[in-house]
């Protein structure tokens, strides 16, 4: 299989879930990312696992990327609050203090204003 003239060696549906069940042969092989460029990340359809990032999987005890790094970096991104600041009142009980945070008012976290925070951490 080739995708945009790689050639593909592995297909990600082969790569095991566990870890432990892979061996150093996949590393330096080329790895077909899920999005198979079918996404506006700026997928590059395919990547390679380098011994030291297949070390770092096997002592973390995680299992392989499924997308190229493009993709994860994109995924990691759109998990960020964004860049805007919304208008919010402190949530502790009896506090009036307001404040700008990222945490837009439909979220379900509690937000406190900085010393309400301190008194229920400390």
């Amino acid at each position: 299989m080739a995708i945009n003239g790689k050639k593909m060696m592995l297909e990600i549906t082969r790569l095991p879930d566990n870890i432990k069940d892979v061996d150093e042969s996949v590393v330096g092989k080329i790895i077909g990312c899920a999005h198979k460029g079918g996404c506006n990340e700026q997928c590059s359809t395919a990547f390679k696992i380098i011994p030291s990032e297949f070390n770092f999987y096997k002592k973390m005890n995680f299992t392989l990327p499924r997308l190229c790094p493009n993709c994860r970096h994109y995924h990691r991104l759109k998990q960020r609050n964004p860049f805007k600041l919304w208008h919010r009142k402190c949530m502790h009980e009896g506090c009036t203090n307001e404040f700008e945070t990222s945490y837009a008012p439909d979220r379900s976290e509690i937000v406190y204003c900085e010393q309400c925070y301190n008194s229920e951490v400390a």
